[in-house]
């Protein structure tokens, strides 16, 4: 299988050194043969090429067509996803980061031509293949009782000097948690409410605080994406209220913490003792010891596996089309300053 990297600038990168090393594994079912990489800086993709060992380097699209690539994947700034996908779609499947687009109407073009081609189109939502995520859904699988409430934070530092091709955090950063919570709880929103922040020296807004409501469940996700953070703070983390318990995850350690409430205890009123039963809550903590990996890794084999089998992937054109489009509503509720509906087709 020969496969290219589209754009080698800061994430694009870490997808030649992922594909080099599945080229290096004794997996057969991917035999990705040669790794392609392409910018239109050609001595960056050289360096990048060199760097990891990758077979080929290109500057141009067009000798990437006519040189019988099997697949591709798009790490190019979000405003020229649609561009360069187009161009690629009808001669190779294409993992396209996320989001799928900057607009609806480019994702939903980029979306017919996939199958009218009869192509596969993945979007990078990397944290679908997050060990916690799917350790999550089972969990919440084998649980009796419903969800309540979810709160998630994605806090970190913003593009360097304000200056950004990949929109504002909304695209950047909020899309992965609305995709996530649309996944865990296998339902999507039917409304948003949402408000934004600004600040000087960037185009886009710096924070969003979107509350979607998943009015079949009963439930309420409140999402916080942010880049109003110094350049060394980093937070990705869910917390799931149940009835009786937290289930709160952590994405970067790839850990899961259950409280479980208060140890029952009977008491006086003390002050003292009413602190004691609080810092005595129940709670358990793992780690996905022994299945600790790459995310970018499990995505990009998750991918090439689909290529080779003809199969659709988890992170589909359709998952990266529906968190564009809960993306956008919390944008346009957070310019309007009202609640917006949020239409879907029958599922």
């Amino acid at each position: 299988m020969k496969v290219a990297v589209v754009g080698v600038g800061r994430w694009g990168v870490n997808h030649v050194r992922v594909l080099c090393e599945l080229s290096r594994a004794a997996d057969k079912e991917l035999e990705v043969d040669e790794v392609i990489v392409v910018d239109k800086d050609l001595a960056r993709a050289r360096h990048v090429a060199k760097r990891y060992g990758a077979s080929r380097y290109l500057s141009d699209l067009s000798e990437l067509i006519n040189s019988g690539v099997d697949a591709a994947i798009v790490a190019v700034p979000t405003v020229y996803h649609y561009e360069v996908a187009m161009k690629l779609l009808p001669h190779m499947d294409v993992l396209v980061e996320k989001p799928i687009a900057a607009k609806l109407e480019e994702a939903e073009e980029m979306a017919r031509t996939a199958e009218r081609e009869g192509r596969l189109l993945a979007v990078g939502h990397i944290e679908r293949f997050n060990p916690v995520v799917p350790a999550l859904k089972d969990k919440l699988a084998s649980e009796e009782e419903e969800v309540i409430h979810v709160i998630a934070q994605r806090v970190g530092p913003g593009p360097a000097k304000g200056y950004t091709l990949n929109l504002g955090v909304a695209h950047d950063l909020l899309v992965h948690d609305v995709d996530v919570i649309c996944y865990l709880l296998n339902s999507l929103p039917s409304s948003v409410f949402a408000k934004a922040f600004w600040e000087p020296g960037y185009e886009y807004e710096t924070e969003v605080i979107a509350m979607y409501t998943f009015e079949e469940l009963g439930v309420t996700a409140e999402l916080r994406a942010s880049w109003r953070a110094s350049p060394r703070f980093k937070r990705r983390t869910i917390s799931i209220q149940l009835r009786s318990k937290l289930i709160e995850a952590d994405y970067i350690l790839q850990t899961i913490r259950v409280e479980r409430g208060l140890v029952e205890h009977r008491s006086r009123g003390e002050y003292s003792e009413l602190i004691s039963a609080y810092t005595s809550r129940v709670r358990e903590t793992w780690s996905m010891l022994g299945i600790k990996r790459e995310p970018l890794l499990l995505e990009d084999a998750h991918f090439l596996r689909c290529v080779a089998r003809g199969e659709k992937p988890l992170n589909s054109w359709e998952v990266g089309l529906r968190a564009l489009k809960c993306v956008l509503a919390a944008l346009d509720s957070a310019r309007s300053r009202t609640p917006i509906s949020i239409e879907w087709e029958a599922q």
